[in-house]
């Protein structure tokens, strides 16, 4: 059902808002991967994969900002919070963050583990935004950069 929907919305006028609106959305709070909507743009405008994945990117990255500010606002009440509930994931993105900052985040930000709880755990930590920006930047450029490449290879190969 998702898969369809994101077709419909890839082919639409609406498609490259619904990509930006789902990416951003999928860096801090929506539960699908935020990448779903990129192949089906490519496909449609295999011409346009430069722009789209910039989209992707700084939307992306917009998303990862909006979790630094909500741990960074509240880092209190999402410590207390996350302890009372003993969620498990929480405590050990923070110890991460605490231990390995940066490069933990660059890693989070290009595989696909729950990059939204490190960049939350980032802004509850404090991590200095001179560290956050360039980790998250480069990471999701070339997470999107691989998708976009891997994408455009699989057309070469079903058209040839």
């Amino acid at each position: 059902m998702l898969k369809s929907i994101c077709e419909k919305l890839a082919n639409s006028r609406f498609g490259i808002a619904a990509m930006c609106l789902l990416t951003y959305l999928g860096g801090f709070i929506f539960p699908v991967p935020s990448d779903i909507m990129l192949p089906p743009m490519i496909i449609g405008r295999p011409d346009r994969w430069k722009p789209l994945m910039i989209a992707c990117v700084l939307c992306s990255v917009a998303g990862a900002c909006s979790a630094y500010l909500l741990g960074f606002a509240f880092a209190g009440e999402l410590a207390t919070w996350a302890q009372s509930v003993n969620l498990e994931e929480i405590n050990q993105a923070t110890t991460l963050m605490a231990e390995y900052g940066p490069p933990i985040l660059f890693i989070a930000a290009f595989a696909p583990i729950p990059f939204k709880t490190l960049a939350l755990a980032a802004g509850a930590g404090a991590m200095p935004l001179a560290a956050f920006l360039p980790a998250v930047v480069l990471g999701r450029a070339i997470r999107f950069y691989v998708i976009s490449k891997v994408t455009l290879q699989g057309l070469k190969w079903i058209n040839s």
